[in-house]
């Protein structure tokens, strides 16, 4: 997560997850709706040309909804130089979240942004960190304190709102922006 390079704006920037396989790979842990007795499914995998794919099915089936997968960075992330996340992203007419948390507990807070990248062009994705939105079980919360940009433990994809039936998005890695 060191290597550097130029965002959309031609600013330095830091890779913070990589989808190549190679550079300090992440474990992506399914965490789907099943929690609550759904049976949706969904998993990330990287390839060698540097796309890391989302995909799976969401349920409703037994107060299901949701598919997701979480990752823990190896040592804390510290933001603080950054506003935000840029990806490249390529999807399937869903809505997703990147979700952030300053603990490894799954059950913590999580600050999410959603976006909808195009169907047929790759969609330069920004994501400032000033719009990220806590929420505790897909519930916003007000009065939290802010994220902790100096203490990024692990990171979360998501796809929610009941948007039922197989998905896909692709992504380039995900960068740090100024």
């Amino acid at each position: 997560m060191n290597e550097t390079h130029s965002t959309s704006d031609g600013t330095p920037g830091r890779t913070l997850v990589a989808f190549d396989g190679q550079r300090n790979e992440l474990y992506w842990q399914p965490l789907g709706d099943q929690v609550m007795g759904g049976q949706s499914e969904g998993n990330l995998v990287s390839s060698a040309d540097g796309v890391g794919l989302f995909q799976g099915i969401v349920r409703l089936d037994n107060g299901g909804g949701f598919a997701s997968v979480k990752a823990d960075f190896p040592e804390p992330v510290d933001a603080t130089r950054w506003t935000g996340i840029e990806l490249l992203a390529k999807g399937d007419g869903k809505t997703y979240k990147i979700g952030l948390r300053n603990s490894t507990d799954r059950g913590s807070i999580v600050y999410q942004h959603s976006f909808t990248p195009d169907t047929e062009d790759w969609s330069r994705i920004r994501l400032p960190f000033s719009e990220f939105i806590p929420t505790w079980r897909g519930k916003t919360l007000t009065d939290v304190e802010p994220l902790d940009l100096a203490h990024l433990a692990s990171v979360s994809l998501f796809v929610s709102g009941r948007q039922i039936g197989e998905f896909r998005l692709r992504m380039q890695d995900w960068r740090l922006m100024q």
